[in-house]
């Protein structure tokens, strides 16, 4: 099995249990959601450090950009916490 195939493998899998294991919790704020995947792919990304260098690269772009989407997501959350909302 080549690694890009293992690498998807692995998100799927991560991803899977995640959803499975919130729902099984009773989540229903589509915001944890979100940002327990991100963590997720964030992590098994930084695990697969053997990618070829141009698959590399565009994955850190994504990982830019869903980190930054986290990031809009925590300060939302400390604004409605300043705020007492």
């Amino acid at each position: 099995m080549r690694i890009y195939n293992r690498y998807i493998l692995a998100l799927v899998i991560c991803a899977s249990l995640i959803n499975v294991v919130l729902a099984f919790w009773g989540q229903t704020d589509l915001e944890v959601y979100f940002t327990v995947n991100i963590i997720g792919y964030l992590i098994i990304t930084l695990l697969y450090v053997y990618l070829n260098p141009k698959a590399k690269r565009a994955l850190n772009t994504i990982s830019f950009v869903l980190f930054g989407c986290f990031m809009v997501i925590v300060t939302f959350k400390v604004m409605e916490i300043i705020t007492g909302r």
